[in-house]
């Protein structure tokens, strides 16, 4: 067998994640690792206590489980399950998920392909008593000599279908504003607007769900022309929008491009000062952009929220999340790097932490490292005295002007941010000194003291797959062949994704023959909604039309039976494992694929890749 990907983490050192902490399926299996590895370490006594009583293990839904691996329900044992104890030592009996198996019997398939990957559901929450899709992580362990899995899982409420108003509403960002609350309210505002086209306008500019008090959906084209808005006080048209009228709209940005940021990233979140649609008064606020296909046409979906009425306090400290630079895989994972820091500077000093932000592993390794700039003084220039940089410290204790790709000051845009939080995201393009070129980078700041100093801490992700940044020498099929990884493929299908996405139908051609999406075994395909081949890479593979696809072939039985076509167009992006035998050479074959649901002129398309699972 072999691990789900040759890039984890490979100690909780790296990367420890407390149950409180876990919010994404990146924590959610740096938590399931550190649960392996803390078994391994105490034994199964200690570790039975641990996760029933410690609050690092368990925290409202998400807690440890271990189960036997055995084929189905009827005969695996549960050994760990906090939500009801009296279900341990005894057989789960019969079990049929919302897909239409035994979840069961599934792991039990998965772990055969490989020794942990993600299986995905839709099971009982015990936290709301309802039936919700779950995204789990499961490693194989030893539980006192027996065969057995363990994992924890994510319930998702923005997947496809999922987005449930009374869960994701502007009444609840607008009482409880957050990062996580808006990117959640935009992303389901955006399935409403891919799904429905231009006839979600109604329910997004006039439904309570979509707009309550000063928070409300909005939709621009990619001039930066509304489309629509819940702002009663706004009249769509050419260059009306959230940051100004028609004469100097992204004044307040220093003449920043804030729709080529939203364009080219993805999903940014953007901080500016805004009129309350009930009382007019500007104040700072924090917004979302997420670019969306919505019918073949590219738009921007956003929302937005008062930062005046967030809370603050609600980040995990390191005792929660703990993550080393070596171990970054998300926004969410540099997110508490960058918090580390400053905690680390609190503690220990600027003296101390100059020296480690330059030479510890923790701090540095590859494309990620720390930064320090003071912040200029209201009356000042904005530009930053730089105290610490590490990849070129002859910066270090000189002010820098930086002009980036989209032509605007990067410290007049950091200085601008400033004043309207204590935190938040910057997104630009900037040398990446381990590539040796350009590219667009999201940074995470927080403010803090540096010797009396106003000054921030942060760290950059530099993001590859991004609309337009997917570089056809480093993302392709023959590399990702010759180094097979879950991060590789996920990488090679997302942009895979965008093709398709930017040209339409006529993208499948390329994506079907080009040499940068095909070389031997790895090949792109796409499936309709019924599952059904719509185009492949693959010359040997199904037919279009005939029924049969990569998650449905002609023999059956790669997936023991289970609704892969329903579990991808649900969860939006699965990695699934299958093992079947090869046609053409009768032998056993064990493949990792990675799935992701697109929108093609407003028809769902699920585009897919593979790579072998090697021992």
């Amino acid at each position: 067998m072999v691990p789900a990907t040759a890039h984890e983490p490979s100690h909780c050192d790296d990367h420890s994640v407390a149950a409180s902490a876990v919010s994404t399926p990146g924590e959610t299996r740096a938590f399931v690792r550190c649960a392996a590895e803390y078994l391994e370490t105490h034994g199964p006594e200690e570790a039975h206590r641990a996760f029933h009583e410690d609050e690092r293990w368990r925290h409202g839904s998400i807690y440890v489980s271990v189960d036997g691996i055995l084929p189905t329900g009827a005969e695996t044992i549960a050994y760990v399950y906090p939500p009801d104890p009296s279900r341990e030592g005894v057989p789960w009996g019969d079990s049929v998920d919302g897909f239409g198996s035994d979840p069961f019997r599934e792991v039990h398939r998965l772990l055969s392909v490989v020794d942990a990957g993600w299986m995905y559901s839709s099971i009982l929450n015990p936290e709301t008593g309802r039936q919700e899709p779950k995204t789990s992580y499961v490693v194989e362990v030893d539980w006192n000599g027996h065969r057995a899995a363990m994992g924890a899982g994510l319930y998702r409420p923005d997947v496809p279908g999922a987005c449930k108003p009374e869960e994701v509403n502007a009444s609840d960002l607008t009482a409880m504003p957050s990062e996580a609350r808006l990117r959640e309210f935009v992303r389901c505002a955006a399935l409403l607007l891919e799904t429905s086209g231009y006839a979600a306008r109604d329910a997004l500019e006039s439904d309570p769900r979509w707009r309550h008090g000063s928070t409300y959906a909005f939709v621009l084209d990619m001039e930066g022309n509304q489309i629509l808005t819940g702002n009663r006080l706004r009249v769509n048209g050419k260059a009306l929008h959230e940051w100004g009228a028609a004469a100097m709209p992204l004044e307040q940005f220093g003449g920043r491009d804030m729709i080529a940021i939203g364009r080219t990233f993805g999903e940014a979140l953007i901080y500016y000062r805004g009129r309350d649609p009930r009382t007019w008064a500007t104040q700072p606020r924090a917004a979302m952009l997420k670019r969306i296909s919505a019918y073949g046409v590219p738009l921007l979906v956003g929302a937005q929220y008062d930062v005046s009425l967030s809370q603050p306090g609600g980040e995990a400290t390191c005792a929660a999340n703990r993550v080393a630079a070596r171990a970054i895989r998300t926004r969410e994972d540099l997110q508490a790097f960058v918090r580390c820091a400053a905690e680390y500077i609190a503690e220990r000093g600027t003296k101390e932490a100059h020296r480690a932000f330059h030479e510890d592993e923790r701090w540095r390794h590859g494309p990620y490292y720390l930064f320090v700039n003071l912040l200029a003084q209201p009356h000042e220039r904005a530009i930053s005295h730089i105290s610490v940089f590490p990849p070129n410290p002859s910066w270090e204790g000189t002010s820098q002007l930086l002009v980036d790709n989209f032509g605007t000051d990067y410290y007049y845009e950091l200085h601008r941010v400033m004043q309207n939080v204590d935190a938040g995201w910057l997104h630009y393009a900037f040398t990446n000194f381990t590539a040796g070129r350009s590219e667009p980078k999201s940074t995470y700041v927080v403010e803090i003291d540096w010797d009396g100093h106003r000054a921030v801490v942060g760290a950059g992700v530099y993001e590859r797959d991004l609309p337009g940044t997917c570089e056809p020498e480093v993302v392709n099929a023959a590399a990702l062949a010759a180094s097979p990884s879950e991060e590789g493929l996920q990488e090679f299908v997302r942009c895979a994704a965008v093709e398709l996405e930017t040209q339409g139908y006529f993208g499948t051609i390329s994506l079907a023959t080009n040499p940068r999406w095909r070389s031997d075994p790895v090949h792109l395909f796409g499936l309709d909604s019924h599952g059904s081949t719509f185009f492949t890479g693959d010359p040997d593979g199904p037919a279009a039309g005939t029924g049969a696809s990569e998650l449905r072939p002609a023999g059956g039985g790669a997936f023991g039976g289970r609704d892969v076509v329903g579990v991808g167009d649900t969860f939006g992006e699965t990695f699934l494992y299958s093992s079947a035998t090869a046609a053409s050479t009768g032998a056993a074959e064990r493949k990792v694929t990675f799935v992701k649901r697109v929108l093609v002129h407003g028809l769902p398309l699920l585009l897919g890749a593979s790579y072998p699972a090697r021992d």
